[in-house]
This record gives structure tokens, C-alpha cells and sequence, in this order.
């Protein structure tokens, strides 16, 4: 009997309206976490990637960086905290569902759509929340240059060149594919190289031993991959090119012998640039590229439309409630006896 009551007691609890109150609020706090602190494009079961990503916040977020990751705010997508958050909607949703038969008969009309709605924006919820688990990824570091498809070679995607992207700085950028989107993240360091030998021919160049020769080879310098490394095979030499954080920083150059990693030649550019190595000449034209985000939530939109729905659902019953409180109460045939 005392079990039967305690049952009963947590029903009512999660059946009453606060409850949506407080689900409603928690979730924007929650949606508040993941637009201003950055999240891991992975999870943390790979964790030498992880541990790259985290040390790179460490200059931006200092000696917060080991709280906010203990407490999985980095890592809102998978962390434990937000399945139970969920698994906690989940009841105070099955809760509602469970008891519009019994509601139907006592309540009126507008309150039963109300609570409709709240039991289908819950669903919403969840289930954004779960394509999001399962399917959602991101990439850290997409390269835009001008004038040339958008690739993500880790995802195997490729998408069409785009004439907006310089004017779209601040505004997350919509490819026009279905959950995904591109989040700016400031600017990488461009360059295009050129190796020239003393009668001004192209000598091709190698960035790795899976790639073919290019006459001229584009390189990215980002955060995450400062350092760029390519091969001129026809004189046996490697080159390194390397950047600072700051995106206006110079570049460093080197030029090592491949044959006994001798250095031959050593030096910084801040903007284009020439380097000569013996009887080759290194041309570089530097550029600053936007970079961005990739972020694959195919449960946003799903997710985004039960937001909204909660919301109305929360704002009408609370005008309801407000509109009952503030009506007169009815009469009784006695009452209105003793006033006539």
C-alpha cells in the first residue's frame, strides 16, 4: 500500500505543469551550453583525438578547459548527464500521454489540445535529440578557397563552389543538404606554392607519396594542422611551412636536403614571398581563407519544431491558468437570492 503511494506520488509529480515548466527551461539552458562553448567534433572514446582537441582550447579557455570537460559541457552530445535529462522527459512525457484519457473528460477543450501539443513537442524533442546522438558528426577546420568545390574528405563529401562565403563571417552557412551546415570559425592561412627551376620551368611538386605531382599546390595552416610538409623529388628536397595561432603571424619556411635532413635554408615571410634554394625558387602567395565548421544534426530541424511546440503549449496553459484565476466565480441560486 505504502509502495502503491509513493508510485502515485511520483506520477502526479511528473504529470504536473511545472514539469514542463522546468524540461522547457533546462532544455534552452542546455541549447545556450552548446551555441557558446565550443563542443568536441568527436567523442571521447578516441581519445588522442580528443586530447588534441582539448589541449587546443587551452589557450582560449585557460584553467576553466579541465572543469568544463569533467563536467561533460564539452561533450553536451554524448555526455551521461544529457541520457538522463532525456530519459527524464521521456517519463514526464509518457506521464502526460498517459493521462489525456482521463483529462479529456474534465478539462476543456483548449486545454486538451494544449496537452496534445506538449506530448508531441516532447516526442519532437527526443527524437532530434536522438538522430542527433546517433547520426550527428562534426568537423573541425573546412577550408574554403575561392572559386572551388568545398570538400570534406573525411566524410567523403564534396559540395559546390560558393560565391557567398567571404560575406558570411558571423552566420552559420547553409549548404542547401539536409542537416548540415557550416559554422564560421575565423580565418586559416592560404597558400598557394610553386617551385621554379633556374630557366623559369615548373618543377612539379609532391605533398605525399599517395598523391600525384602538382604544378601548383594549394596548402591550408590551421589551428589544428599548423604545418604543412611537401617534397620537390627531381632535386631531393622537403619543405616545411609552419604557422603561428594568430592568422596575421609570419610564416615560416624551411628547405631540408632529404638525403641527410640537412638544413639548407631557413626563413619567415609575412606576406608573398620568394625563397631561393640553390638553383630552385620557391614562389608563395598567401591569402587568408574563412574556416568553418562542419556540423551534420539531422535531428535539429525535428528537434528546433518541438522547442517551438513546447513553448506554445507552456505560454497557453499559463494563460489559461491566468485567465481562470482572474474570472468571477460563478453564483450560487442562494447567493444570488440574498442579493436580490
Amino acid at each position: 500500500m505504502r509502495a502503491r503511494q509513493i508510485l502515485n506520488q511520483v506520477w502526479q509529480w511528473l504529470g504536473a505543469d511545472r514539469r514542463l515548466v522546468e524540461a522547457l527551461i533546462v532544455l534552452l539552458i542546455i541549447q545556450a551550453i552548446v551555441l557558446f562553448l565550443p563542443q568536441a567534433p568527436v567523442s571521447i572514446s578516441t581519445s588522442p583525438v580528443y586530447a588534441r582537441w582539448l589541449a587546443g582550447l587551452r589557450p582560449t579557455l585557460k584553467t576553466w578547459t579541465a572543469p568544463l570537460a569533467t563536467a561533460g559541457l564539452l561533450t553536451v552530445r554524448t555526455s551521461l548527464w544529457m541520457r538522463i535529462l532525456l530519459a527524464w522527459l521521456a517519463l514526464i512525457v509518457a506521464v502526460h500521454c498517459a493521462d489525456l484519457p482521463e483529462q479529456w473528460k474534465e478539462s476543456t477543450r483548449s486545454r486538451h489540445w494544449l496537452q496534445v501539443l506538449a506530448c508531441v513537442a516532447g516526442v519532437f524533442i527526443i527524437a532530434g535529440w536522438a538522430a542527433q546522438m546517433v547520426w550527428g558528426w562534426k568537423q573541425s577546420d573546412v577550408i574554403v578557397w575561392p572559386a572551388a568545390s568545398i570538400t570534406i574528405p573525411e566524410r567523403g563529401l564534396t559540395l559546390p563552389a560558393r560565391e557567398d562565403v567571404s560575406s558570411n563571417r558571423f552566420l552559420p552557412l547553409l549548404t542547401g543538404r539536409y542537416g548540415l551546415y557550416f559554422v564560421p570559425k575565423g580565418s586559416s592561412v592560404g597558400l598557394v606554392a610553386r617551385a621554379l627551376d633556374g630557366q623559369g620551368q615548373i618543377l612539379p611538386l609532391l605533398p605525399s607519396v599517395r598523391d600525384e605531382p602538382q604544378d601548383a599546390l594549394r596548402l591550408a595552416l590551421t589551428v589544428e594542422a599548423p604545418e604543412a610538409y611537401f617534397v620537390l623529388p627531381q632535386v631531393g628536397y622537403v619543405f616545411r611551412i609552419s604557422r603561428l595561432r594568430e592568422a596575421e603571424a609570419p610564416i615560416q619556411v624551411q628547405v631540408y636536403r632529404s638525403a641527410d635532413g640537412e638544413l639548407l635554408v631557413e626563413t619567415a615571410l609575412q606576406d608573398d614571398g620568394v625563397l631561393f634554394a640553390a638553383d630552385v625558387r620557391l614562389e608563395l602567395q598567401r591569402d587568408a581563407l574563412p574556416s568553418f565548421e562542419a556540423v551534420y544534426n539531422p535531428g535539429a530541424p525535428v528537434e528546433a519544431v518541438g522547442m517551438l511546440a513546447l513553448l506554445v503549449a507552456v505560454l497557453g496553459r499559463y494563460y489559461l491558468c491566468r485567465k481562470t484565476a482572474t474570472q468571477p466565480a460563478e453564483q450560487t441560486p442562494d447567493e444570488i437570492a440574498a442579493t436580490d
